[in-house]
């Protein structure tokens, strides 16, 4: 069994998306996004302007809105250097969510279990 990242180990990995246009928000898990308005669409520009991880939940704010991931107990953040949107291919390993960044690199929620439990949830900021 995979061990479980702490909030230390996270943090950097989250630091590395700060001042950063979100290009895309991919949510694979079928039943992992539990809003629906906003899209996951409406992030694609958004600067991302503060990031925060509390026990296993994640927190991404942009100036409209508020994404937050739920890693649940086996969910795992992983840096990627050069990422793209995520395209189905025979053997390839299916991230939960895909954000894409537009520098080219992005982040994947994975998980190693077969029931995906990551759950994503956006909402607009308060006006």
């Amino acid at each position: 069994m995979a061990t479980i990242q702490s909030a230390a180990e996270i943090t950097p990995l989250l630091d590395r998306i700060k001042g950063q246009k979100i290009a895309a928000l991919q949510v694979l898990g079928i039943n992992s996004l539990k809003s629906l308005s906003p899209s996951p669409e409406a992030l694609a520009g958004e600067v991302v302007t503060a990031t925060d991880i509390v026990e296993r939940i994640i927190s991404i704010n942009t100036a409209s809105h508020i994404i937050s991931f739920d890693l649940q107990r086996t969910g795992r953040v992983v840096l990627l250097e050069a990422a793209e949107p995520y395209r189905l291919a025979v053997g390839a390993v299916r991230p939960t969510v895909r954000l894409v960044m537009n520098d080219g690199s992005g982040l994947d929620l994975t998980e190693p279990a077969k029931t995906k439990r990551i759950t994503v949830t956006i909402a607009a900021r308060p006006k």
